[in-house]
């Protein structure tokens, strides 16, 4: 799910600043440890935006721009650990009109066998005209990619990602972007832990964002948690706007 300019405005700096003084102690020493020396690639913002560009995919924001500095040598490095020619599993939720899916193909190429949780437009969600446009643009999009595969479930995560479990699907890197009320983002980060494979990664998006975009505590609160409760199954890997946990043994369920 993502929010008009005019709600990311509000999202101003004493909003963060807010956030950031709540930031959870035990992911703390990680924050600090990547805002004053982590790994960045700025120049990759460029390099994709001119490959958006000769693909002519049809994006009309820019959001998934602001994580791309941060989150780039962390997948690089994940995907170099994984052997080589065999499909990444990789599940998004949130995908709205697949920019971000449009850069994790372009930065790992013929990597992906991609699963897209999204319910695109909702009457009672997201009503106005506009959202009816975003789900074929991310069709067409998509259709510029190159994934491995690419399979799309049209609806709400806290009622797809159970259905995955009980099939028993796995996934080895799972980007959560999806509702950011802490209710739906602790559930998606509960079925996601069971779902993601022993050494797999999940990043978890809009780390910073406290209050919800209709009220009521938001993504912070759930990661905080989803933390406190499962962090002894997790290795953390990055924090900043984004959460990033690698998975080491399996949660007892």
């Amino acid at each position: 799910m993502h929010f008009d300019a005019e709600t990311v405005t509000h999202r101003g700096g004493l909003s963060k600043l807010r956030s950031l003084t709540k930031v959870n102690p035990r992911l703390a020493p990680n924050l600090a440890k990547t805002m004053l020396g982590g790994p960045r690639d700025h120049a990759v913002v460029e390099a994709f935006n001119a490959h958006a560009a000769d693909k002519g995919f049809e994006f009309t924001s820019t959001w998934a721009s602001n994580n791309i500095p941060f989150v780039t040598p962390l997948l690089r490095d994940f995907a170099a650990k994984r052997p080589a020619g065999e499909a990444i599993r990789y599940m998004e939720i949130g995908a709205y009109e697949g920019r971000n899916l449009a850069f994790m193909d372009w930065l790992l190429p013929d990597r992906l066998a991609v699963t897209v949780i999204d319910p695109w437009f909702d009457e009672a969600l997201n009503p106005e005209e506009k959202y009816h446009a975003v789900e074929p643009r991310f069709r067409r999009n998509m259709d510029k990619c190159g994934f491995k595969s690419l399979s799309t479930h049209k609806g709400f995560s806290t009622y797809v990602l159970p259905q995955m479990l009980e099939r028993g699907e796995q996934f080895d890197l799972i980007y959560v972007d999806g509702s950011h009320t802490a209710l739906a983002v602790l559930i998606d980060l509960c079925f996601c832990a069971s779902l993601l494979s022993v050494g797999g990664m999940m990043v978890l998006d809009d780390y910073w964002h406290d209050i919800s975009e209709i009220g009521g505590p938001g993504v912070k609160q759930a990661v905080d948690q989803f933390h406190a409760a499962f962090g002894r199954y997790f290795e953390i890997a990055a924090v900043y706007r984004q959460v990033a946990l690698v998975k080491t043994s399996e949660i007892p369920r």
